[in-house]
């Protein structure tokens, strides 16, 4: 969730909470204000009544149509004079139903006669008090929070603008790149303390960036001279007519030794180079032709083990790739499918709608299937790989983010990399 809702979650519900505990407040609070209304009209109803009563006692005929406002009667004997306010409900004759009246009932002695008397005020009804208020109060809050998250989401959008501009910067930088990081500064000095730390940051990591390029560049090569000069010897000592047997398996050993330390610094260097994000130059890959064009060239290797191709490609894909990088990924998984394969085995390869998936049969896994993209990680101890041509293959297929999974079903090790790429249906 971005910052910018989350904060208009919390002022949302922080709202609501207090505009909801305001709008009880307010509803007993104006229910208070309309009692205390509802008695001070009574008691001045009450003070019209005792005057009039001081006149003469007509008032008492104008309580049958007073319509349940003034009760008065003559009553015997003294009373003390009490007064009691009360709510009551009544027939009204009019509308034909009960109706609720706040009522002030007291006694009172007018010229040597006892009265008791009662004065009332028709209550609005309930429902539509409550209707009323609720609906007031529910339009006045919606609109009061929809002007506010409105005002408080353009104000955000404008604030923030600096920290998603270097968010901005940050996420389309490359470290491999000649240009230095510049966020520039704002109104904001936060968002300037913040950008200066970043490119303080991200001066001294490509500063250790190219300490390590430079460094393994540089070991890459000096290694790969002396290797060469070792192989080299090792070749004349090879044809030399005075080496015994004894001595020619010790060099046999050591030329193999020397060559499989070569081809370990090649691979890691390649692996460097790739994760360092060093290969830029993209093009436009025809997948089912390079698959083709690394299946001639690995025929060799695959008469050795009499193995069966099958190919089935219903799509004819093409994907924008660094040519040099599709080589390498491609071909370590057909090389990947051929190493591990059992004699008389077969390869499947099957080209669907942004998907390759290429499959070779052979014995249940012995690694765990999340380990196999593992530096130096392989299914067979014993085996001569490397165990990096398939993280150099997870290397490359992060480098563009291609999904990438390994499953095992029906005796068959399958890799299945999904491509970003364009797909033309096979007639």
């Amino acid at each position: 969730m971005k910052l910018l809702d989350r904060t208009n979650l919390y002022f949302l519900s922080a709202a609501v909470l207090i505009f909801g505990l305001g709008g009880l407040l307010f509803y007993f609070m104006f229910k208070e204000v309309i009692n205390n209304d509802l008695s001070e009209k009574l008691r001045e109803r009450k003070d019209y009544v005792l005057k009039q009563l001081e006149k003469n006692d007509s008032i008492l005929n104008y309580q049958s149509i007073s319509g349940n406002t003034v009760s008065i009667t003559r009553a015997a004997g003294k009373y003390p004079l009490v007064e009691q306010c009360s709510d009551t409900t009544m027939f009204d004759r009019v509308e034909d139903n009960y109706k609720t009246y706040r009522q002030l009932v007291f006694r009172a002695e007018v010229r040597g006669q006892w009265y008791g008397i009662a004065v009332r005020r028709l209550i609005v009804e309930d429902t539509g008090f409550i209707r009323g208020v609720v609906l007031l109060e529910s339009g006045l809050f919606l609109a009061f929070v929809a002007l506010l998250t409105l005002i408080n989401s353009l104000l955000s959008r404008r604030i923030w603008k600096p920290f998603y501009r270097i968010l901005d910067a940050i996420s389309g930088y490359k470290i491999d790149q000649g240009e230095s990081l510049q966020l520039g500064r704002g109104a904001i000095s936060e968002f300037n303390d913040l950008a200066a730390a970043i490119e303080k940051m991200t001066v001294k990591i490509r500063k250790e960036f190219l300490i390590q390029k430079e460094f393994t560049e540089n070991a890459s090569h000096e290694i790969q001279t002396p290797l060469a000069i070792i192989r080299n010897k090792m070749e004349i000592l090879l044809q030399s007519p005075d080496v015994t047997e004894e001595q020619m398996l010790l060099i046999k050993s050591m030329y193999s030794a020397a060559g499989r330390l070569s081809k370990l610094n090649e691979a890691l260097l390649i692996l460097s180079r790739i994760e360092n994000r060093q290969f830029h130059a993209v093009s436009d890959i025809c997948v089912n032709d390079l698959i083709d064009h690394r299946l001639n060239g690995l025929e060799e290797l695959i008469q050795m083990k009499n193995l069966t191709v099958e190919k089935q490609y219903d799509y004819r894909l093409r994907t924008k790739m660094n040519p040099y990088l599709a080589d390498i990924l491609f071909e370590n998984l057909i090389v990947n499918a051929i190493k591990h394969n059992q004699p008389d085995g077969r390869i499947r390869i099957h080209i669907t709608e942004g998907k390759i998936s290429i499959a070779n049969s052979g014995e249940p896994p012995r690694v765990a299937p999340d380990k196999l993209f593992g530096r130096f990680v392989k299914d067979n101890q014993k085996s001569s790989s490397l165990g990096l041509g398939l993280p150099i293959v997870k290397a490359i297929c992060d480098t563009y983010s291609f999904p990438i999974a390994y499953t095992y079903e029906g005796q068959l090790h399958k890799m299945t990399v999904q491509l970003v790429s364009e797909g033309v249906l096979v007639a």
